[in-house]
């Protein structure tokens, strides 16, 4: 496993109850710690909107945009196959 993207302390987030991150497990698939959230009446409205929705054993998680971003520029840097594939 590894990280992907910044640290939550470089993304100022301190302290063990506020930290989100992104992990890329050894199979390629991914972890994202976030908090959990409840979907909000207008919210539910627009995923339903955007065909997205929240299957048996899935979890919405929030993550901070800052989170992802991080994660995104590292993914885009190392191309889609990552560090050290063939």
């Amino acid at each position: 496993m590894r990280r992907i993207g910044s640290t939550p302390a470089e993304r100022g987030s301190v302290g063990a109850n506020n930290c989100p991150d992104v992990v890329e497990r050894d199979d390629g698939d991914f972890f994202v710690i976030g908090k959990l959230h409840l979907l909000t009446e207008s919210e539910a409205v627009r995923m339903d909107e955007l065909g997205a929705s929240i299957g048996e054993g899935e979890s919405l998680v929030l993550v901070p945009r800052d989170c992802i971003l991080a994660a995104a520029k590292q993914l885009a840097f190392e191309g889609v196959a990552g560090p050290g594939a063939t």
